[in-house]
């Protein structure tokens, strides 16, 4: 969905409380209606009941004595009632003796042809007239022992009623408005409150997505959405941390190779343990006497552009910079991070290293500068590798006889030579042309160790 067509989750909220506010006061409304219309019907029903059986006992002695005119004071009298349409009494043959409409005195009683016959006792029932509104009739059989001498009939209009439920969907429907237009309002201001937070969040995942991990969002609220923002706060200050080791462990590894640790850092472990690794030396030749005939500015210049070299060439091939040894390195391929192939990696590394330095001697060479060379040592071997020193300061190395062993081949390695060790060589499976030197003595070994020298990438 794009983003012209997106409906703000504020709105969406508001929507939503005025749509269940407004079934909700409808709702209420229509029962309450409903029950208004029962309650009247009822209390006229109870009228009717009331004033039949009244009329009937007034009617009944008039029309035994035949004496129409208290029969006619009679339907008067109940005619005063504002809801009372018409009033009739009838003879046993259903004629007229007195009438609300003194026109039907006389005649015979007409009515509906729906209408429900005369009973034994009073009989209620609803049917229409013509001009009128739906009419409660209550039909009273006149009795005198037990012989049926005739009949009264009340009609009760329901305008009455229908005008006052009317009346109450007015009412109704005029609270319902204000309370509508006060939940409109009310609706808008806590749909606000409620999205701001989620807006915050929002805001604030697209700036973690960024690779701002700064991020910091004020909880304003002890609930759930509070519980999140507080969740998301964590979130961030763990990605910031984890970004920070990041950084600080890549001025060490391969960024690469602290990515696939910190994805995975069950991988490793920075105690103590043996672990089969590839460790390389290069140091600078003769690098002491030309320090001492240059300025301290050219000599740390030098320096800088020796190590971005060596880093350069140690983090391409995935190796760990273990530790800078004034005019030289110690790196480590295969730790803590393993590979498989970590001699191979660690022969390209210094082959990159020499053509590196080749480059960087011809630039100084130009420039009236002295040459610069470098000579290499790697061998392959297990080592004891994790974190060493005190609780104040750490650092993860790897030592042991083969880590002494490739610091003594560097140590004999002429300018532009990278010196490995027979076992070193074999491991490398024909890919790097190398040839063998014979076999030097080397101090801390009693027997003699059979060295080689790199020369390249076998071409394929």
């Amino acid at each position: 969905m794009s983003e012209s067509w997106r409906i703000p989750l504020k709105v969406k909220l508001s929507l939503l409380i005025v749509t269940l506010l407004t079934i909700t006061v409808v709702l209420l409304s229509g029962f309450l209606l409903r029950a208004q219309q029962r309650t009247l019907t009822e209390e006229i029903r109870k009228r009717g009941l009331t004033l039949s059986q009244n009329l009937a006992a007034s009617a009944r002695s008039a029309l035994l004595t035949k004496d129409d005119l208290a029969l006619q004071l009679v339907v008067r009298d109940v005619m005063r009632d504002a809801d009372v349409v018409y009033v009739a009494i009838t003879d046993d043959t259903r004629k007229v003796i007195a009438h609300s409409d003194l026109t039907l005195v006389g005649r015979p009683l007409h009515r509906p042809a729906d209408s429900v016959p005369l009973a034994d006792t009073v009989v209620v029932q609803t049917f229409s007239v013509a001009g009128e509104a739906e009419i409660l009739d209550f039909s009273t059989p006149l009795v005198f022992r037990q012989v049926t001498i005739g009949a009264a009939y009340v009609g009760f209009s329901q305008a009455g009623i229908r005008e006052a439920v009317a009346q109450a969907a007015r009412r109704a429907s005029a609270i319902t408005l204000a309370m509508l237009a006060v939940g409109v309002g009310g609706s808008i201001v806590l749909g606000a409150l409620l999205a701001r937070p989620i807006a915050r969040l929002m805001h604030g995942t697209r700036a973690i997505a960024s690779g701002d991990f700064t991020v910091t969002l004020p909880v304003t609220s002890r609930d759930e959405l509070g519980a999140l923002t507080q969740a998301f706060n964590e979130m961030a200050r763990d990605l910031r941390e984890k970004e920070m080791i990041k950084r600080a462990f890549s001025r060490y590894v391969a960024r690469e190779v602290v990515e696939e640790i910190l994805k995975d850092p069950e991988r490793i472990a920075l105690t103590g343990e043996r672990r089969d690794v590839t460790v390389l030396f290069c140091d600078i030749r003769g690098f002491t006497p030309a320090a001492e005939a240059m300025a301290v500015e050219d000599v740390v210049d030098l320096l800088n552009s020796f190590y971005n070299l060596m880093i350069e060439a140690t983090f391409k091939h995935d190796g760990t910079l273990d530790k800078f040894l004034g005019d030289g390195i110690m790196a480590v391929f295969g730790a803590p991070l393993y590979r498989p192939d970590h001699a191979l990696m660690a022969a390209r590394a210094a082959l990159a290293m020499q053509a590196g330095i080749r480059q960087l001697s011809a630039v100084r060479v130009a420039a009236g500068k002295p040459p610069l060379s470098v000579g290499i040592g790697v061998n392959a071997g297990e080592v004891i590798a994790g974190t060493i020193g005190t609780s104040e300061r750490m650092e993860y190395t790897v030592i042991g006889d083969s880590v002494n062993l490739a610091s003594r081949l560097e140590s004999i390695a002429g300018p532009g030579q990278i010196l490995v060790s027979a076992q070193t060589y074999a491991r490398l499976n024909g890919i790097v042309r190398g040839h063998p030197l014979g076999r030097f003595s080397v101090k801390g070994k009693e027997e003699k160790v059979e060295v080689w020298e790199l020369l390249g990438l076998e071409e394929r």
